[in-house]
């Protein structure tokens, strides 16, 4: 994530950094997922894909879910998505 733009948005709201989204994802045409800034795969199937983000986590639910790309902080999950559900 851009750094300059968490720090202005940060200034603007009077918060710490840290308590700010520190991820953020995309959905595209009901099955393509992207996020970016996770923390980890919580759980993974053909019909749940999870990850923690910031103090939660991002569920991914559908039919025939794969992870299509993974790196340290970025995932796009591919497959029959019907919804994305963010936990606190």
């Amino acid at each position: 994530m851009n750094n300059s733009f968490t720090n202005c948005i940060s200034k603007i709201c009077g918060e710490e950094l840290t308590s700010l989204a520190t991820y953020k994802y995309s959905v595209f045409g009901g099955n393509t997922i992207v996020l970016e800034g996770h923390k980890g795969i919580l759980d993974y199937s053909t019909c749940k894909v999870s990850f923690k983000v910031g103090k939660g986590s991002l569920i991914v639910a559908g039919n025939d879910l794969r992870i299509k790309c993974l790196d340290k902080h970025f995932a796009v999950v591919v497959g029959n998505v019907c919804t994305v559900e963010v936990t606190q």
